[in-house]
């Protein structure tokens, strides 16, 4: 009986002594693990923060695509700002809102990369323009206003294509995109009706917007919720006012009761003028064509 007590202590002594050993050689397990992270931390860090990860120069780290009329300087000034940085440091929103200030610039898209060296990409989508804005009729284009109601000047991006639709209107004329977007359909439904291109539409008077082409001169009133329905009126009355096209002056849709239209006397001084120039607007149209 004692013999047995005394194997069973043994027994008992051997198990304490084998777990801890086991607890002792987990530890110094996890104390190197743990010393080996941050070993790696600490150079990782350093390396992060010492090594050359950063841009010296847009001429020669920076990547542009996709820029048709912006030009690549103009971007770069945008990103000189993250010249010296470490990428790591360097915010691509704060960068990418930057380059969409540009008027030209729509979205702009911004990657860092390291590898194999340190550079940035812009990307850029640009603005789609609708028409060209002239401050009054006689004077020469001064800027292009996009799809988005954006405008941009010329003397900026001198490459822009100019849409042959003209805007006229004070020098602070603002559009939103739902206005381009709603003058766009009025200006389709009028080239419809009269089987001509517009040519033009001036938004000097804003009680008195007037919209031209090839043949029609049109006063459209204010642009209100009525418009569409005055317009459609237009139907009714191209087709009455066929046989008197050369003497007719302009069609006033402004009102809700009625349709003036004014004729003009025969001048054959002014009637030489005006033949030539719906010969340059027709040569104009058909180029358009």
């Amino acid at each position: 009986m004692i013999m047995h007590v005394e194997r069973r202590r043994e027994w008992i002594k051997s198990r304490r002594d084998q777990r801890h050993l086991a607890r002792t050689a987990r530890l110094r397990r996890q104390f190197l693990r743990y010393m080996m992270l941050l070993v790696l931390l600490v150079i990782g860090s350093n390396a992060m923060v010492r090594l050359p990860w950063s841009i010296s120069s847009t001429d020669t780290d920076l990547t542009v695509r996709g820029n048709l009329v912006t030009s690549r300087d103009q971007i770069a000034k945008k990103v000189a700002s993250s010249v010296g940085k470490p990428l790591f440091a360097v915010d691509p929103r704060l960068l990418e809102a930057s380059v969409a200030e540009l008027p030209a610039v729509k979205h702009a898209f911004v990657r860092r990369y390291a590898f194999p060296h340190p550079h940035i990409l812009v990307e850029v989508l640009e603005e789609f323009p609708w028409a060209t804005y002239v401050p009054e009729k006689g004077k020469a284009p001064e800027a292009v206003i996009s799809q988005s109601g954006r405008v941009i000047p010329l003397k900026d991006f001198p490459g822009i294509m100019r849409p042959p639709l003209q805007i006229y209107g004070p020098t602070a004329l603002k559009m939103k995109g739902s206005d381009v977007t709603q003058w766009a359909s009025w200006s389709n439904y009028i080239s419809q009706q009269t089987k001509m291109p517009v040519e033009s539409i001036d938004f000097t008077n804003p009680h008195e917007i007037i919209v031209e082409n090839v043949e029609v001169h049109l006063k459209l009133g204010t642009a209100d919720s009525s418009l569409t329905r005055r317009l459609g009126r237009l139907t009714s009355v191209i087709s009455a006012i066929d046989p008197m096209k050369t003497k007719l002056e302009y069609i006033d849709l402004g009102l809700d009761n009625n349709i003036p239209l004014k004729l003009s006397k025969y001048d054959p001084v002014k009637e030489a003028e005006r033949k030539k120039e719906r010969e340059q607007l027709a040569g104009r149209a058909s180029q358009q064509i």
